[in-house]
């Protein structure tokens, strides 16, 4: 289980002369996800999403709250006070405490991220990608092989194995992310627009076999979408985010039986609605259903 607790994230920005101002990206932002859920996180651009998701998976330390997965905290808030300071050097005396935390060792948690722009090496085959993460993760050189051909088997790249990302389209550099993300038998993928970079065909391809990976294997996966229809198919739940200061504006189940069709009326009406949060907020129209 995920949850976050009174989230907030405070950037302090340096201007030419050298003065400082600052905004906030996130303001008190508590949410929980059960095991096994898929959630999608929707809302205008630059309102906080991504850099939620990045919080939740450790690469950014929160100014104030924090994440626990099965009540394990990921990542602690920086220190805002000097009492704070000196409590954090002691403990953390010679690495930063997302490296203390997260890349000393071992991770804690079971995470996995995959991001909009092909997190792949360029240099690597599609093979020699999953078996880089293979050989990371601590599996044995005699299985890596084995285990490389079924992740890419799994996302639809068998036949594709020696070729570089280069060669490959944008959808099968994702499925190639996507394979990666796997290898590393995560309980939990996070996901910033993966789709967003790829034509509205490859993206329904991709969206169908993200939903069988995730019913064969029952991981939780977190999604950030601007898309309302991908979020509406996809999803058990759509968080609304608010503009900036990112803060939670809305919870929508979306109890549509599975498999479902995206022109069906029970879609059209969930999508309706999100629409409408989604003109208020941005050039606020006032027929904002809440």
């Amino acid at each position: 289980m995920i949850e976050a607790r009174r989230i907030s994230k405070f950037f302090s920005v340096v201007r030419d002369d050298r003065t400082a101002e600052g905004f906030t990206a996130l303001n008190s932002v508590t949410l929980r996800i059960e095991d096994g859920a898929f959630v999608s996180l929707l809302g205008p651009t630059g309102c906080g999403k991504s850099t939620f998701l990045e919080i939740l998976a450790g690469l950014q330390a929160p100014s104030d709250g924090e994440v626990c997965i099965d009540g394990v905290r990921v990542l602690e808030p920086l220190p805002s006070t000097r009492k704070e300071m000196e409590a954090y050097r002691k403990k953390y005396r010679f690495l930063s405490p997302i490296a203390n935390s997260l890349f000393r060792d071992n991770p804690k948690h079971d995470i996995a991220m995959i991001f909009q722009d092909y997190a792949v090496f360029p240099w690597m085959t599609t093979r020699q990608n999953v078996l880089f993460t293979l050989k990371l993760r601590g599996v044995g050189r005699a299985d890596r092989g084995t285990l490389a051909d079924r992740y890419l088997r799994m996302v639809g790249l068998t036949g594709s194995e020696n070729k570089y990302p280069s060669q490959l389209s944008g959808g099968m550099r994702q499925r190639l992310a996507l394979a990666r993300a796997l290898s590393v038998e995560p309980r939990i993928i996070l996901m910033d627009e993966p789709f967003a970079a790829v034509d509205a065909l490859t993206r329904e391809r991709l969206q169908e076999d993200l939903l069988r990976l995730w019913q064969e294997t029952g991981k939780t996966i977190v999604l950030v979408t601007h898309d309302v229809d991908e979020a509406v198919y996809l999803s058990d739940e759509v968080v609304v985010f608010s503009p900036l200061p990112g803060t939670i504006r809305n919870r929508i189940k979306v109890d549509i039986p599975r498999p479902r069709r995206r022109a069906s009326e029970e879609s059209r009406r969930i999508k309706e609605r999100l629409l409408a949060m989604y003109r208020f907020d941005t050039v606020h129209e006032a027929d904002y259903v809440i």
